[in-house]
C-alpha cells in the first residue's frame, strides 16, 4: 500500500508550515530557504529541522498535559534483570543513568 502524502489534519498545515520556517530561522538557514527553495536543501537540514520541530511539538503537548507524562511499567525479568521494576521505558536502557 502506497503510504499517503496527505495531512492527518489539512487545518494544521499551515501552522506545521509557519513552525518549519521558525525552526529554519532558528538553525540559521531561513536565507536560503527563502531564496533557494526547501527541494534545493540538504538531507541533513531537512533532518535538523525536523528533528527539532518533533522536540518541540513534543514540548507542546506535555506542557498541555500540566507537566505529566506517562511512563510505562515493566515487569519483565528479561527486559529489566528484576522482577517489579518501575521506570519510563528509556531510562531502563540509558546507558547514562545511575541505575
Amino acid at each position: 500500500m502506497a503510504r499517503s502524502r496527505k495531512p492527518v489534519n489539512p487545518g494544521a498545515e499551515n501552522a506545521l508550515d509557519r513552525m518549519k520556517l521558525e525552526v529554519a530561522n532558528e538553525l540559521g538557514i531561513s536565507e536560503r530557504v527563502s531564496s533557494q527553495g526547501w527541494s534545493t536543501m540538504t538531507s541533513a537540514d531537512c533532518g535538523r529541522v525536523g528533528g527539532h520541530m518533533v522536540r518541540r511539538m513534543i514540548q507542546q503537548y506535555e506542557s498541555a498535559m500540566g507537566g505529566q507524562t506517562a511512563t510505562a511499567t515493566t515487569t519483565n525479568t528479561a527486559t529489566t534483570g528484576m522482577t517489579g521494576a518501575t521506570g519510563t521505558m528509556t531510562s531502563q536502557f540509558d546507558i547514562n543513568s545511575s541505575n
